[in-house]
């Protein structure tokens, strides 16, 4: 983080307008190392977090057994007591003094321990949510910035855009124009094909003596208006 801290230097020796400047070109690149590094952080703050907690799991386990000890011994002293054999329960109960004192120093550590451990895991959680609503903001900005690009852009761009619109709208005309005429074409090229075979076909039929129509002369015609006339 170089970078910033220059440019915070600069703001504070009296450069503001231009530092802040920097700042505001720069806000997305800065705003994300500041993530990558917090998570950075984070993660190592994990590291050190699960050592505490090993180290109070461990004091834990030691204080239950100076506990279970103790608690051993106690047994051992009554046992000592019942056998009249008071000099040997006054031995184990200077044992068992020195296993509680143990103990009870063992426990204030653990509890402090736990104590802390505790408080680091809940403000490594509370920062793990700052840095996920960072990230979500910082997510939202380059979306605003990209969006303002596009405006800017258009705005910039919009006589030359419109001109183009209409320059392309015109060559798209002429593409479809052409694409219809090359459509017609080829749908005169299949009428010709089906009137040619018809052609061929009615040809074949004729030399064929079939569905030839005879013609008809006028002697027919006027035999024709004879028998109609007689019939009147």
């Amino acid at each position: 983080m170089s970078i910033l801290k220059n440019i915070l230097t600069a703001i504070r020796g009296g450069a503001s307008e231009a530092g802040e400047s920097i700042i505001d070109a720069n806000a997305v690149r800065i705003l994300e190392q500041e993530i990558r590094d917090a998570e950075t952080a984070i993660g190592k703050a994990k590291q050190s977090l699960t050592n505490l907690k090993a180290t109070e799991i461990q004091l834990k386990r030691e204080l239950n057994s100076l506990q279970n000890d103790a608690a051993s011994y106690e047994s051992k002293a009554m046992q000592a007591l019942e056998s009249n054999n008071e000099a040997l329960a006054g031995e184990v109960a200077a044992r068992i003094a020195e296993i509680e004192a143990e103990a009870a120093d063992k426990s204030a550590e653990h509890q402090s321990l736990s104590a802390q451990v505790n408080k680091i895991n809940s403000m490594i959680r509370q920062r793990e949510k700052t840095i996920q609503k960072n990230r979500r903001e910082l997510e939202k900005i380059k979306t605003v910035e990209q969006l303002q690009k596009a405006t800017s852009s258009m705005s910039t761009n919009f006589a030359a855009t419109s001109s183009s619109e209409h320059r392309v709208s015109k060559a798209l005309d002429r593409v479809k124009q052409k694409q219809t005429n090359w459509e017609d074409k080829m749908e005169a090229g299949e009428w010709m094909a089906e009137e040619s075979r018809g052609d061929e076909l009615d040809k074949k039929l004729s030399a064929a003596g079939i569905g030839a129509s005879s013609s008809v002369g006028g002697a027919s015609v006027l035999e024709r208006l004879k028998q109609k006339k007689a019939g009147q």
